[in-house]
């Protein structure tokens, strides 16, 4: 099934291909609103673009021409008298939506991501991730440099995981849980809302020493009931428990990296013990839907992949687990549930 239906007609490649192509701008031009925090200012009653752009301080004339091509994608409606307002769809580019997508729809279009991306072709030419051919040096390295950039990409990944905490709780049965790891669980956001809904479990936050220092603030109430271990998932000991949450991290690795990841799972798991791995998974057939072009964005960026759920289910057998069962979300995250081989 294509993402894309192409019409059947002569002349397709003429009138199709120039829209293919210029998605790109469609990109830029959805990531630079949303950076801008249009939609914040938008509230029950239509804004004209005249207030519009004097409250997010852009041209008013290019921010007009701007938000036309974007009504056409669902996101905003062109009001009688040159006003705007939201659809539901577009309420999640408002910062303060509890689905709010704001800063993943920006991060596309910034420097760090443009400047690398650009260079696709070279990384099909030398197999190799361009961020230093791109950006001078190592990704993280880069955002140390950046901070707005930082910030954004921070709450863009804070954003995805707050879409994929109401889906595992409603999906996932906890009962019965006594500790729960969170490996790469950073501030412990996801963590600190399976214990709430499970307040006869403790947790253990892994991850780099200076991130869980900082992570009080977010675990809140449950932070008496949670463990906080610094360490590497590459060179350290990972604490025992009898649920693990993995949570977006294997699609950040290359095959081996993550053979090394599950392994140490693996030897911190006693029987019993399950292993939830939270990821996209690329659908078998060929596609042009968000998933594969992530797909394409890790390649260039990082060297990584997004993976079918028979290749993360390959990935666990040589780690010596077992894939029982996918649990799917209703979004563009899966659960594989794991457990020891």
């Amino acid at each position: 099934m294509r993402s894309i239906d192409l019409p059947d007609n002569p002349d397709v490649p003429q009138a199709v291909i120039p829209q293919l192509i210029l998605l790109p701008v469609l990109s830029q031009a959805l990531g630079a609103v949303a950076a801008l925090g249009v939609a914040d200012q938008i509230a029950q009653e239509p804004v004209s673009t005249p207030q519009l752009a004097r409250a997010v301080g852009v041209d008013e004339a290019n921010l007009r021409r701007c938000l036309r091509v974007l009504a056409a994608t669902g996101l905003f409606v062109s009001e009688a008298g040159d006003s705007w307002s939201l659809t539901p769809f577009g309420e999640s580019l408002k910062s303060d939506s509890p689905k709010s997508t704001r800063h993943m729809t920006a991060v596309p279009a910034m420097p760090f991501h443009w400047l690398t991306f650009g260079r696709l072709g070279d990384c099909l030419k030398t197999g190799k991730t361009q961020v230093e051919a791109a950006l001078g040096c190592d990704f993280w390295a880069y955002l140390e440099q950046h901070p707005a950039e930082a910030d954004a990409f921070s709450k863009a990944m804070a954003e995805i995981s707050a879409s994929v905490t109401g889906p595992l709780l409603e999906r996932y049965d906890f009962t019965g849980a006594r500790t729960i790891v969170d490996v790469a669980g950073a501030y412990g956001a996801l963590l600190a809302a399976v214990l709430r809904e499970n307040p006869e479990a403790k947790g253990i936050l892994f991850d780099q020493e200076h991130v869980v220092a900082e992570a009080d603030q977010t675990l809140g109430d449950v932070s008496p009931r949670v463990t906080k271990v610094g360490g590497s998932f590459f060179d350290d000991e990972i604490p025992a428990g009898d649920i693990f949450l993995l949570k977006h991290i294997l699609h950040d690795w290359p095959d081996e990296a993550c053979l090394k990841i599950l392994i140490g799972i693996r030897k911190a798991m006693p029987d019993g013990a399950k292993l939830l791995i939270i990821e996209m998974l690329m659908p078998d057939e060929p596609s042009c839907g968000a998933i594969a072009l992530l797909d394409l964005a890790m390649m260039t960026l990082f060297g990584s992949k997004e993976r079918t759920g028979r290749e993360y289910a390959a990935l666990c057998e040589q780690a010596g687990l077992r894939h029982a069962r996918t649990i799917p979300t209703g979004g563009l995250f899966s659960i594989l549930e794991v457990e020891p081989a």
